[in-house]
């Protein structure tokens, strides 16, 4: 009996362990295509929109530096508790969705100008972090029209995240409980939602899934 239990036990961790590696090699060659289909769409394009496409390459490589840089102080600050200001913890942790919103926008203006969706390999890395599920995930390339709307999506939430937690930062570090208050109660609330969703999501997933 035991031994039944041992097989299946290690059955099902080879079934897992072989899922895993599946979807581990698919989700490369997933990212290995869109790198060049974005490179063949690319070479059809006037200089001008390459040379743009360069530039915020190396803006995007910049915007994601400051992200690790925030968590970095954040974390330092978090270990350093007692000798910082009570408010430059809650600060510098909310400044983190505000500098990962500078960086979606400056993803979805390089996505508008070039017609293209997603304008670099970046936004795979940084979507793959991500908590939310960012308009455009799995979508795979996109051009025209789809990858106008999807980077008019990203601007929305960019300026809508960016916005909330910019506010949140500076009523954290002015310590104003007018607007932490009520943005407590928002940020709860809108928590609340999206886990129910994306459990609601993943469960309907599933079910179609073994259909």
């Amino acid at each position: 009996m035991k031994a039944s239990i041992k097989l299946d036990e290690k059955r099902k961790k080879e079934a897992m362990e072989k899922t895993a590696v599946q979807k581990s090699a698919t989700e490369k060659l997933s990212s290995e295509q869109v790198k060049a289909q974005l490179a063949s769409y690319l070479e059809g394009q006037p200089e001008n929109i390459r040379s743009f496409h360069r530039m915020m390459k190396v803006l995007e490589s910049i915007s994601f530096g400051i992200i690790i840089t925030v968590f970095i102080i954040a974390l330092v600050l978090s270990f350093m508790w007692k000798s910082v200001p009570v408010a430059a913890i809650p600060t510098a942790w909310l400044l983190l969705p505000v500098s990962a919103a500078i960086l979606t926008l400056l993803i979805a203006v390089h996505a508008l100008v070039l017609r293209a969706f997603p304008p670099s390999g970046l936004f795979t890395i940084f979507q793959g972090g991500s908590p939310i599920r960012l308009p455009g995930k799995s979508q795979g390339f996109q051009t025209g029209k789809a990858a106008e709307f999807t980077a008019w999506g990203l601007i929305l939430v960019g300026l809508i995240v960016g916005a909330f937690f910019a506010v949140f930062a500076w009523s954290a570090w002015t310590v104003n409980w007018a607007i932490l208050t009520p943005m407590i109660t928002i940020l709860g609330v809108a928590m609340g939602v999206v886990i129910v969703i994306s459990m609601l999501f993943t469960t309907f997933q599933k079910i179609f899934k073994s259909r």
